[in-house]
């Protein structure tokens, strides 16, 4: 896989009580989801890199959980793309860097009820097209717009 540059990412400030909110939710959600499917959870200690780490045969996945907090229900037919935050190449990077063929990346994007969930493989994400979004609440920030068509929907 082709390692990207990270130039042009947006550090977002670090706003504790969204962090609080969210991060647990979103884990706890992932890692009954592998467990489910067959998966070992190895590690899920916040370490400020992959989300989660599991096992499953020969193989080694890393998870990126991320709550959407703005997703009730089905998916809005007006939402073509899922939005990744740019700054969650490092990981992309990180992955590319081990090299292993036993070794897979899926980020996990996580309806509120954490009912469902997209899951996007990590080449389809470094695939996308990168913008820049400006609203109210976001300063320029860039965001990986991938067709939803290019993920699964998964039930949790």
């Amino acid at each position: 896989m082709k390692v990207a540059k990270i130039d042009g990412a947006y550090n977002r400030r670090f706003i504790r009580e969204v962090y609080e909110k969210n991060d647990g939710k979103a884990k706890e959600a992932i890692m009954n989801y592998l467990i489910k499917n067959g998966h070992e959870i190895l590690d899920s200690q916040e370490n400020f890199s992959f989300d989660i780490k599991s096992k499953k045969g020969d193989n080694t996945y890393f998870s990126e959980a991320e709550m959407k907090n703005q997703w009730s229900g089905d998916w809005p037919e007006t939402w073509k793309e899922i939005r990744i935050p740019y700054r969650k190449h490092k990981l992309i990077n990180r992955m590319a860097k081990l090299g292993a063929d036993n070794h897979f990346f899926n980020f996990y994007v996580i309806r509120t009820d954490a009912k469902m969930a997209w899951r996007i493989k990590d080449f389809v994400v470094a695939e996308s097209e990168v913008k820049k979004l400006f609203s109210y609440r976001v300063k320029g920030e860039s965001f990986f717009h991938i067709p939803y068509q290019k993920a699964e929907l998964v039930e949790l």
